[in-house]
């Protein structure tokens, strides 16, 4: 890995959580992300999460839609810093819950 880190100027991953009834950005029509949203720990410690220092870009956000019906919020990790990818840890996932289900879908990552 410190090989890939230390020939590479730029890193991104993307992480997918497949959800049913279950936020976990944003919370109905709030355009802000709510307290409860995903922080996510990078591979050098640093941590991002909403109104950080470090954030992921949010490229769809469907998982506050609570309609009994399957939908996904899409994150994508891009930065300059080639040590801070991949993301080895996700904080503030939603308890289980009857009728409230999620799963993680991590891609690979890309060193350029």
């Amino acid at each position: 890995m410190n090989f890939l880190h230390l020939l590479s100027s730029e890193v991104v991953q993307q992480i997918t959580i497949h959800c049913l009834n279950t936020p976990v950005w944003r919370e109905g029509s709030s355009e802000k992300p709510s307290e409860k949203a995903l922080r996510f720990k990078a591979w050098n410690g640093q941590i991002f999460e909403a109104g950080g220092q470090l954030q992921p870009e949010v490229a769809a956000d469907d998982c506050k839609l609570q309609d009994g019906h399957w939908h996904r919020t899409l994150f994508l990790f891009r930065t300059q810093n080639p040590n801070q990818l991949p993301i080895v840890n996700i904080y503030n996932l939603p308890p289980s819950e009857p009728g409230k289900q999620y799963h993680l879908e991590v891609g690979p990552v890309c060193f350029l």
